[in-house]
């Protein structure tokens, strides 16, 4: 297998618009399916990320890798998100907001998804920097950093990664609702993942790591999602409930 599919470098539109499910009718996904990999690499960056990670964005970052799992195995069972490009996946979601922690997001002059994918590019291939065991080949590591630096990206042309598309669809269902067409994920599965990786108000959490981050460097990449602080408020699909 080349890494190209190995670690989800396949070419799809950006346009979700574009995207064409093989099954269109997706059943509940059971929470406790969409468990974590079980390899050195991906508890290495797990725990890494929890130390560093406020709970809220840590859950949050679990919630992303759940309903991108979900969303891929019910509705594009194509892909193959299992073996390492599942882990790639892992690594991706558990990677994306490293660079929205109060340590980092005022110390650099990088959109906080840039600092994050040139972080996980180091973090992934030298275990040094975190301890611990495993180590992403280049390949993989540079596909994980694609994505995070394309997270927030969101556009209708052009193409992007497999785990790029995955980011994308998994961020934006938890953080807006939208997006992902509601066929392609059932109310069952998304309160599944709720209870697992409770929100707990994250809806505000989110708002203000936007609002830091626009106000610290009014250039950053979130401030082309206009009306982006409006619509995490309005999130009545994965948020229900919430207490903002």
């Amino acid at each position: 297998m080349s890494a190209t599919d190995l670690y989800g470098l396949t070419a799809l539109p950006t346009s979700v618009g574009a995207l064409k499910p093989s099954n269109t009718s997706p059943s509940t996904v059971p929470s406790s399916s969409l468990s974590p990999p079980d390899t050195p690499l991906a508890k290495r960056v797990q725990a890494y990320v929890e130390a560093r990670l406020s709970p809220d964005t840590y859950r949050h970052s679990m919630r992303v890798y759940s309903y991108g799992l979900a969303i891929a195995r019910e509705c594009f069972p194509e892909w193959h998100v299992e073996g390492k490009l599942q882990e790639t996946w892992f690594l991706t979601a558990m990677l994306h907001d490293i660079g929205t922690t109060d340590a980092i997001i005022g110390s650099t002059k990088l959109s906080y998804e840039f600092w994050a994918g040139v972080h996980a590019l180091d973090l992934l291939q030298n275990p040094s920097v975190s301890g611990g065991e495993g180590k992403a080949p280049v390949e993989q590591a540079e596909s994980v950093a694609e994505a995070i630096f394309r997270h927030q990206d969101v556009q209708d042309k052009g193409q992007v990664s497999l785990v790029t598309q995955l980011i994308q669809l998994g961020t934006l269902l938890d953080n807006i609702g939208a997006e992902v067409p509601s066929k392609w994920v059932t109310r069952g599965t998304i309160e599944g993942v709720n209870a697992m990786w409770p929100r707990q108000g994250w809806s505000g959490c989110f708002r203000g790591t936007v609002e830091k981050e626009k106000a610290l460097k009014p250039y950053a990449m979130v401030s082309r999602i206009e009306g982006f602080e409006g619509m995490i408020m309005a999130n009545k699909v994965t948020a229900e409930g919430e207490g903002n």
